[in-house]
């Protein structure tokens, strides 16, 4: 695969941006592909092409960055990011509430599903909504709900259980989803469906992980004193089951001790925020390992992720980039949670006038999931800022770009 010089050079400024922001030398990161300083030297001057894809492979890995950002490949938001299935999941979350409380004119007449079917749907659309994958969670959403609906309508005893379990699950999925899309009104249904199939369970582990969920909406439309609020309550559930700890039971106590953490730094409440954040670490000190309980994708490194974002929120840049350069973001199991880390790092990058890195880390992050950018609203603060400082190296960078594809200029 040879490139031409012009591309070359292109290439060469971004691996030399990626490996100062790493604070890495040349003959560091040529040793990490076996390749001479000397050689590294030519790559990042342009004089030399990037000509194997194994060495461009690991290169994106050492750096940790995205092959396609690094060749300077464009990354496109398709037209219908799930808009269209809005309909569907409206009527179908609906359906939930009123099935569930028994309504006779809603009973199903479809074959009820298998709990094994419904399992496997529900994971995968787990992992679909975790690796950034908008589109096709939202064409699969409706009929899901819907086939959970029938379940509920026609289970009983410890298989209704089971469902009430799933139901949670995907009215997390619900939630997320269509807060990226900007129907909170709908979000707020799915978390209040969540919160009525764990009051039905009784147990206060699904409780709280109903309480985590909507803080999530909360925290997403800035209603900051009742995310607090919601959190703590959920945590005070939580403190009985303490005693006799599991790691499901410890990341949720983690994950919630987060939320609290961000909702402080956003009210501006920096020794508040810093103390839940210590909790949370704690925990993940406790457990040595990132898991995936509930979809929280708590562990060491999501304190790590945590702390950036509070850092930022608190107007500390510095500290939040120094949280940066410690975190491994190689084995982050949730793309999304990646994507928003790199547009958080752009905003500290932002803040202290830094704005060729602030562009270099949005465009990692729409090459990770360009439809979880394109319409942040705080991407498009920072975007609007850096447009109008408009440092020659911000638009070498690739400012421009993006500002066309948010429609900003």
């Amino acid at each position: 695969m040879a490139t031409s010089n012009t591309a070359a050079s292109t290439i060469g400024s971004r691996i030399r941006r990626s490996r100062r922001t790493k604070k890495m030398s040349q003959a560091t990161l040529a040793a990490h592909v076996d390749r001479s300083e000397s050689w590294m030297r030519g790559i990042e001057a342009g004089r030399l092409n990037l000509d194997k894809h194994s060495v461009i492979d690991r290169l994106a890995d050492v750096l940790e960055v995205d092959v396609a950002w690094l060749l300077g490949q464009p990354c496109e938001l398709t037209q219908d990011t799930g808009h269209s299935a809005v309909p569907a999941l409206r009527a179908a979350l609906r359906r939930t509430s009123l099935s569930l409380s028994g309504h006779s004119g809603l009973r199903a007449v479809t074959p009820q599903p298998l709990l094994t079917d419904l399992r496997d749907d529900v994971d995968r659309i787990t992992r679909r909504r975790q690796a950034a994958n908008l589109l096709e969670v939202m064409r699969q959403l409706p009929d899901l709900t819907e086939a959970l609906n029938t379940g509920a309508l026609l289970a009983s005893g410890t298989e209704r259980d089971v469902i009430d379990g799933l139901i949670i699950e995907t009215s997390h999925v619900a939630r997320t989803v269509l807060n990226q899309l900007g129907y909170h009104d709908l979000a707020w249904t799915a978390v209040e469906n969540a919160a009525a199939a764990a009051a039905r369970l009784g147990d206060p582990l699904m409780s709280a992980c109903s309480g985590w969920n909507r803080c999530g909406l909360l925290l997403h439309t800035d209603t900051l004193d009742e995310a607090l609020t919601v959190a703590e309550a959920a945590l005070t559930e939580l403190q009985d089951l303490m005693t006799s700890l599991t790691p499901q039971i410890l990341s949720l106590w983690g994950a919630l001790h987060l939320r609290c953490a961000v909702a402080s730094a956003r009210l501006h409440d920096g020794s508040t925020a810093w103390a839940y954040l210590a909790e949370a670490e704690a925990a993940a000190a406790r457990l040595g390992v990132d898991r995936n309980d509930f979809q929280t994708v708590f562990g060491p490194t999501n304190c790590g992720i945590h702390a950036t974002e509070i850092a930022v929120a608190l107007d500390r840049p510095d500290i939040a980039l120094k949280h940066h350069s410690s975190i491994n973001l190689a084995g982050l199991m949730s793309k999304e949670r990646h994507t928003r880390h790199r547009i958080e790092v752009a905003r500290a990058h932002g803040k202290l006038k830094h704005d060729a890195a602030a562009v270099e880390q949005l465009e990692r992050a729409i090459c990770l999931a360009p439809q979880y950018v394109y319409k942040h609203p705080r991407v498009r603060d920072l975007v609007d800022e850096l447009s109008r400082r408009a440092q020659p190296s911000a638009v070498d960078a690739g400012l421009g770009a993006i500002e066309r594809a948010m429609r900003l200029a």
